[in-house]
């Protein structure tokens, strides 16, 4: 979902609005925008599904749902600018219309990461069993060994 998103931002913002200029480009950035929206609705509908709780899940299903009203409007801007390319009104819509889906796009970005939240945790929490079960391994090498100062006249064997 994180990469479905990283493909739209740079569509959003400073290509929409660089096209102003050259509005002929702005057919295939509408048709690629809207290929990469759809991947996001399918990942985003597997991503709700599946957060926990489930207003996260809420959160993500209605950010995704507003990221594509805004990418309906802007398309239909990008489409009123291809027909009068010299519309300066058009133009100040279509440049609000890529801001407000960049903004939509950071929000569903925040509605993942609270979702990620949980995962994140156990990720850290398995790094750090990892951890000492590592130092508990290099112990247990060394006291094999013979290498540590024992307290009394007990054998490492008599522990492990």
């Amino acid at each position: 979902l994180f990469s479905c998103l990283s493909f739209l931002s740079p569509v959003f913002s400073p290509q929409m609005t660089k096209s102003v200029t050259n509005p002929e480009e702005l057919g295939g950035l509408a048709s690629q925008m809207t290929n990469d929206y759809g991947h996001l609705a399918l990942q985003g509908r597997m991503a709700a599904a599946t957060a926990e709780p489930e207003e996260i899940g809420f959160q993500i299903r209605t950010r995704v749902q507003e990221l594509g009203h805004g990418c309906i409007f802007l398309v239909q801007k990008a489409g009123a600018l291809q027909i009068c390319p010299t519309d300066s009104y058009t133009k100040r819509e279509l440049i609000e219309c890529a801001r407000a889906v960049t903004e939509k796009v950071s929000l569903v970005l925040s509605a993942l990461q609270a979702g990620n939240k949980g995962t994140q945790a156990c990720i850290t929490a398995a790094s750090a069993v990892s951890g000492i079960i590592a130092d508990l391994d290099t112990t247990i090498m060394f006291a094999t060994a013979g290498t540590l100062n024992a307290e009394n006249n007990e054998s490492f064997a008599d522990h492990r």
